[in-house]
């Protein structure tokens, strides 16, 4: 179950980053006076669940600079209202899909995958996941293909819900998540530390704090991990695994493996319109779906 779990993750997140990242998005949010990178982007993930305060978006954000956060949350809200950045984003990425995907956004298997999405959500708990449930809780659009989107981003929400939940279960901060992550190869080191935000100290500092917990090797000019920084990355990625597993267990194997299959052809065309900027890069996890071992 928690190799199909993580497998979901891999259609549910390019549709969750292109509500940010693509030019509709963009022109989206400028439209109702969000004119810098930082608003939009904190504003349109943040927004579900209302004009949350600095701390509280810290907290909902967990890998993010408080400092970077503090570059829009809460000034963001004297702009624009939480409801209207909402109807922005929905807006962007309505427009988004109708360009990548053409005549496949009013097809059958759009109608198919969104009826066993919306299956799935109506039967998950949201507890533990405040971000899931703050998704949940945005009106329902009338579009099968939106309606699709939108539970894409429930079900993104749920899992990242669920990694920081292990992540903070592994005794691992808010930056040190992102170093592991450079060190086991997810992705690099000076992209993470860019969009996540952290000045070069505390970036500096958490490398200390890894090396002298063991978890990462003292020499080299690449992150490494450790037997034992291994051994922790691994307990992340499986309580995410586990954490997020539930849609599955709702769905059954079957049906969410259906949904997956029905979802590949689209990631591929959203890899290909190349409108999720920086995270491309992993494109190769999330075209190819490799197994993952099961937890």
């Amino acid at each position: 179950m928690g190799a199909t779990a993580r497998n979901l993750w891999r259609v549910t997140e390019p549709f969750h980053q292109l509500a940010y990242r693509s030019p509709e998005a963009v022109a989206a949010y400028e439209a109702i006076g969000l004119r810098v990178a930082p608003h939009q982007y904190f504003a349109s993930r943040l927004a579900a669940a209302g004009e949350v305060t600095h701390g509280v978006a810290v907290s909902l954000l967990f890998g993010f600079a408080p400092d970077y956060v503090a570059q829009a949350v809460p000034d963001v809200w004297s702009i624009v209202d939480a409801k209207s950045v909402v109807a922005a984003r929905t807006k962007g990425a309505e427009a988004t899909l109708r360009r990548i995907l053409g005549d496949a956004w009013n097809e059958s298997e759009i109608r198919r995958a969104n009826a066993i999405a919306q299956d799935m959500i109506q039967q998950l708990s949201f507890a533990g996941k405040p971000m899931a449930a703050a998704q949940n809780d945005v009106p329902q659009p009338e579009l099968a293909g939106l309606q699709l989107w939108r539970a894409c981003t429930i079900l993104r929400e749920y899992r990242g819900d669920a990694h920081w939940a292990g992540t903070a279960a592994a005794g691992i901060d808010a930056v040190e998540c992102h170093i592991l992550h450079a060190a086991d190869g997810a992705m690099p080191e000076d992209l993470l530390h860019r969009v996540t935000g952290w000045n070069d100290s505390e970036w500096e500092a958490a490398k200390e704090r890894l090396r002298s917990r063991g978890l990462l090797k003292n020499s080299g000019p690449n992150l490494e991990l450790t037997d034992a920084g291994a051994e922790v990355k691994l307990f992340i990625e499986q309580s995410t695994d586990s954490g997020s597993s539930l849609p599955v267990s709702v769905a059954g194997e079957k049906q969410t493996t259906e949904l997956i299959e029905l979802m590949k052809p689209w990631i591929s065309a959203i890899m290909d319109a190349d409108v999720i900027g920086a995270w491309k890069k992993r494109e190769q996890l999330w075209r190819d779906l490799p197994a993952v071992k099961n937890v």
